[in-house]
């Protein structure tokens, strides 16, 4: 089993960040939902960094591709 551990709060806020668009992406692309959504939405999350985001998920994913959030994503983890 692997751990993770973070060192500063910084990693856990980017950890989390790359998770959930990870997710927002999946979920949209193969339209099946990553988080429950009693318990909370990958869009309610990556409100907190972007409180304009839209509400819905299609919409909030077109939103982030149009700002390059995702090719900024993509380049970060070549």
């Amino acid at each position: 089993m692997t751990a993770i551990t973070f060192h500063t709060d910084e990693d856990r806020q980017n950890f989390q960040l790359v998770m959930v668009l990870t997710m927002l992406r999946n979920e949209v692309k193969y339209n099946i939902i990553s988080c429950s959504p009693h318990k909370g939405t990958t869009v309610k999350t990556l409100r907190r960094y972007w409180p304009n985001l839209k509400k819905t998920r299609k919409a909030a994913y077109k939103q982030l591709v149009e700002a390059g959030i995702y090719e900024q994503l993509d380049r970060n983890k070549n």
